[in-house]
């Protein structure tokens, strides 16, 4: 009963915990890098930060991590909420049974067979099944199973310990945040149609994205609720009034090939600094979780089928992603980093809530400006 009850409250040593949320954050970022002339160099990334923690010794450096935090979260937070205006409702009910299905037996998989903490195996569980159902929604109308694992694990990052936050304190920052956020995405706009340098729209929303987040900093409200809700303004309202004719004309900062360099930089830097011992038994929980994983897509095909186009590749793809997804979380994640289960429910709650947040209290301001919304959606 003690080991239950520490496994849902104890957090750990949060530093350690933040360090862990960042390297997620960056891996999760890498392997859903969609820039096209780079992203043949996400497993080269991936394999070189590897090497380098399995061969080099412990390299003590005292990086300053809100600042890197800061760097990687904004581009994030822009790509999942232009994801967020690119998705629609979740097609078949038996879509949600099998994605919920899935994250249970793949969080079990990493407890029994890979001796994760339930709160690590319940995290890593959510990002896995969202970079699978990212990989098979990417050419067709999202749903928001392929982008909850992004902001839940934001959420997280942004308030660790989540567990002590007062839920009216918190409720407050989000519903500030995002009226500040709406403003200043219609901001960002207007500026942009007066720079009228068409060209450079993912350096512009680039910078913008940090702006807005360190606006959300200053004011001391919500960050994430600021920076998700002027993306999102962006995205539709730009959509709305032509100025992006296209789906993907919306410019998404994270797909530049300034912040895949970046992100790679952080990858190897991370990777240099930890000295890392591969565990045999730890890959008994991954490959556990990989079968879980090729049954669920087998089942999803059949009962909400996609594409019947490069199957067998698309599976392969699915897996090879969830598969250094969930290695070089094992192999990264700090030893005294402990996350507690109840944190990990709460921002997943959160993440949801937030998306209904922001999506719906966006129509009313549209109506009052007189501009049909229109979500940029693709069939």
């Amino acid at each position: 009963m003690t080991e239950i009850f520490n496994a849902i409250f104890s957090s750990g040593t949060l530093l350690e915990t933040e360090h862990g949320l960042v390297m997620l954050l960056l891996l999760f970022g890498l392997l859903t890098y969609r820039g096209k002339r780079l992203s043949k160099w996400v497993p080269v990334a991936f394999i070189g930060g590897l090497l380098l923690s399995l061969f080099t010794p412990i390299h003590e450096i005292n990086l300053f991590w809100p600042v890197i935090a800061g760097l990687v979260v904004p581009p994030f937070l822009w790509q999942a909420a232009v994801a967020v205006t690119k998705s629609g409702p979740i097609r078949r009910q038996w879509t949600l049974v099998v994605w919920i299905g899935t994250l249970v037996l793949v969080t079990l998989s990493l407890r029994m067979f890979g001796g994760l903490p339930f709160s690590n195996a319940l995290l890593l569980g959510i990002l896995a099944v969202t970079l699978v159902w990212y990989i098979r929604e990417l050419n067709v109308e999202r749903s928001y199973l392929s982008t909850i694992g992004l902001i839940t694990l934001v959420v997280l990052l942004e308030e660790v310990d989540l567990a002590v936050v007062s839920l009216q304190l918190w409720l407050g920052t989000l519903a500030s945040g995002t009226a500040i956020g709406i403003g200043l995405g219609f901001f960002g706009i207007y500026l942009f149609r007066k720079l009228k340098q068409f060209k450079w729209k993912n350096a512009f929303f680039f910078a913008w994205a940090y702006v807005a987040y360190l606006v959300g900093i200053v004011f001391e409200t919500s960050a994430i609720a600021t920076t998700l809700a002027a993306a999102l303004v962006v995205s539709t309202y730009g959509f709305s009034i032509g100025l992006w004719l296209r789906q993907k004309d919306i410019p998404v900062p994270s797909n530049t090939p300034f912040f895949f360099y970046l992100s790679a930089a952080v990858w190897l830097a991370l990777g240099w600094q930890a000295h890392t011992v591969l565990d045999p038994t730890s890959l008994y929980g991954i490959f556990a979780a990989l079968v879980v994983i090729t049954l669920s897509v087998l089942i999803i095909r059949r009962v909400s089928p996609i594409s019947s186009e490069d199957r067998w590749r698309r599976l392969i793809r699915k897996e090879t992603s969830a598969f250094l997804l969930l290695l070089g979380s094992v192999l990264f994640w700090p030893q005294q980093a402990f996350l507690s289960t109840i944190s990990v429910e709460i921002a997943l709650g959160a993440a949801v809530f937030l998306i209904i947040l922001i999506r719906y209290s966006i129509k009313p301001i549209f109506d009052l400006l007189g501009v049909q919304l229109s979500w940029p959606v693709e069939n």
